[in-house]
């Protein structure tokens, strides 16, 4: 942020999904935009500087050009779908992020200001969980496409980097998910939970080539055995998980002796892998 003053005290309201909330109070400084990819768990807004806004809806002149630079979020924020029945139900929800703080670190995850307040817009007073992320500038990374070898240069590619440049960030990424595998990895031995790998658009790489996680609200549980989990949506977040993190050490990391590793050996058994698309095109055809 540019300065001192709380987002949350601090909001300018700038559509109706906004007007009905008492916990948000108007100014002019900010303005919140509701942003194109909420999920199915958050309403995202993206929280924007008003005169960034300004000169993005009527531009500004460079070197005697009008040019309209899209105005980047200083924040996210997030306000979750689900309801909770008292303050231990939330607490409890913000025990999944402090898990992913302290096995992954800032370094890999979009990390939060997560805070509770009370909604009284439909006539009753309701418990709901907020939070200020951190925006994460960057491209998507998609697991499926990393069979292609040249994907990860063509990130930077994209970006303007000569051929010096694309190499270096390249290497930097590669460490990234080095350590951002490894960490996963310990974390499910040591916890027995994993955060989801596998929703569109939570692997985000930034332009200096850091790997980071922007999904932290879903985290399941992970059991070593036949049973196939599914999460509160009813998808097979673990096992389709479990399959990034496989993509990931395979194709990046070049780990190619995945057969004798027991992980991979029970979740990628070919039986497994027809029933997590059985669970898949199920949970699709419910949205």
């Amino acid at each position: 942020m540019q300065d001192k003053k709380d987002i949350r005290d601090q909001a300018y309201l700038s559509g109706e999904d906004l007007k009905q909330l008492n916990f948000i109070h108007e100014t002019k400084e900010y303005v919140f935009r509701k942003y194109y990819r909420s999920g199915l768990r958050s309403h995202i807004f993206e929280v924007l500087l008003a005169k960034d806004v300004k000169k993005e809806t009527r531009g500004e002149l460079v070197d005697g050009i009008r040019v309209f630079p899209r105005a980047k979020p200083e924040k996210m924020f997030r306000i979750l779908r689900q309801r909770f029945k008292n303050c231990d139900a939330v607490f409890l929800e913000i025990k999944k992020y402090n898990l992913l703080l302290k096995w992954l670190g800032t370094e890999l995850i979009a990390t939060s200001e997560e805070f509770i307040v009370d909604y009284t817009g439909m006539g009753e007073t309701q418990i709901v969980l907020c939070g200020l992320q951190e925006y994460v500038d960057g491209d998507i990374i998609d697991p499926w496409r990393l069979f292609d070898k040249d994907c990860l240069k063509d990130l930077f590619k994209t970006r303007g980097y000569d051929k010096t440049q694309v190499q270096n960030h390249l290497k930097i990424l590669q460490g990234s998910i080095f350590s951002f595998v490894s960490r996963i990895r310990k974390m499910i031995t040591h916890t027995g939970v994993i955060p989801d790998l596998a929703g569109n658009g939570n692997l985000i790489v930034t332009p200096e080539g850091r790997l980071k996680l922007v999904d932290i609200n879903n985290i399941v549980q992970f059991n070593m055995d036949d049973t196939i989990l599914i999460d509160d949506k009813g998808y097979p977040s673990c096992d389709v998980s479990v399959e990034v993190l496989s993509i990931l050490e395979q194709m990046v990391m070049n780990k190619n002796d995945q057969a004798n590793d027991p992980l991979y050996r029970l979740f990628l058994s070919p039986e497994r892998k027809k029933m997590v698309k059985m669970l898949e095109r199920s949970f699709y055809k419910r949205l």
